[in-house]
């Protein structure tokens, strides 16, 4: 597994919704982290997931327990019990 990852810092627009006439928001950094080393790093579906901000870094952190089934098999368990 790379230990290092190099990524495009990118931008996002919206628009807010909850105002008539529907209003430009200004630009946002946004950075999106995808793929399958996300998951050989530990970082399952449906896991949440800590940050911890310092300027410059960013440190990402599982919280809980190691592994987290995805979201439609907890679903399934649940429907189950029911």
């Amino acid at each position: 597994m790379k230990t290092s990852r190099r990524l495009t810092m990118c931008s996002k627009s919206g628009c807010d919704s909850r105002k008539e006439p529907f209003r430009q928001l200004p630009s946002m950094p946004t950075l999106r982290l995808q793929g399958r080393w996300l998951d050989e790093a530990g970082f399952a579906i449906g896991m949440q997931v800590g940050v911890q901000v310092m300027r410059g870094r960013l440190v990402l952190e599982t919280i809980g327990p190691k592994y987290a089934p995805e979201p439609d098999a907890k679903r399934a368990r649940r429907s189950r019990a029911d």
